[in-house]
């Protein structure tokens, strides 16, 4: 019987001849396991806001909002009150529970309403919301962190396409106007950092395996978290576990 032939590296590694296996399985070389770096952790998180964006612009531009959709800055959206609170749909505290705006003695039911309209009261705090987003962006141009601040173009461009799908509903004031020439440069910046998140996956494959794992999970990455690796493990989905 013909024997497997094996090349060991100069590291020490022991490596198959049938490396082909590990190659569709996604693995690159003989690693068997990938440790999150810190830059890893950053990528991931911008990857997430973005599909956040994704998600929530073809929504927000038909001017409707969802039950309980927090948008910060305004607060978070109860749909049968046409409204934004400080506080989630449902909060309970002290024996009460918070719903449409209010405090009720009663937790609440089903869910009466989808989607709504906000009101041109609600639209209004959104745009207040919106100028004070842009004042925070100004005074970020040309800093380093300009990612900082919740990631403060992406939640400007929220508010903006919130408005815009209710255009007809309120009368714009000088926070919108502003945002409709600034819009087109923060969508730029956002495409900017699709692409620089897109680039550093497909360099590092052991970071694609990480964020896989994280998506099937659940569990954002984290620096230090590593993916256990081995024959099919990239397909299986192995665990998260903390490094050190």
């Amino acid at each position: 019987m013909k024997r497997s032939t094996a090349i060991i590296r100069p590291g020490g590694a022991l490596c198959w001849s049938t490396a082909c296996i590990l190659t569709g399985l996604g693995l690159s070389g003989c690693e068997r396991n990938y440790v999150a770096t810190a830059k890893d952790q950053q990528m991931a998180e911008t990857q997430k806001r973005i599909d956040s964006l994704d998600a929530q612009r073809s929504k927000l531009m038909s001017g409707e909002v969802p039950n309980d959709f927090y948008l910060e800055g305004v607060g978070y959206y109860h749909s049968c009150a046409h409204n934004f609170f400080a506080h989630p749909y449902g909060l309970s505290h002290g024996g009460k529970w918070f719903v449409n705006g209010e405090w009720k003695d009663r937790p609440p039911g089903p869910e009466a309403c989808g989607a709504t309209r906000p009101s041109a009261e609600a639209l209004r705090k959104v745009e207040a919301a919106l100028q004070k987003e842009q004042q925070v962006l100004a005074g970020q141009s040309g800093k380093a962190s300009g990612q900082s601040h919740g990631f403060g173009m992406g939640n400007a461009l929220m508010m903006y396409w919130l408005l815009s799908g209710n255009r007809g509903l309120f009368s714009p004031g000088a926070g919108f106007q502003q945002a409709s020439r600034q819009a087109p440069q923060w969508q730029n910046e956002v495409e900017r950092q699709r692409s620089t998140v897109s680039n550093y996956a497909a360099s590092n494959p052991g970071y694609r395996r990480m964020v896989d794992q994280s998506r099937a999970s659940g569990a954002p990455v984290r620096a230090g978290q590593s993916v256990r690796g081995g024959f099919g493990s990239s397909r299986s989905g192995g665990g998260f576990s903390s490094g050190g």
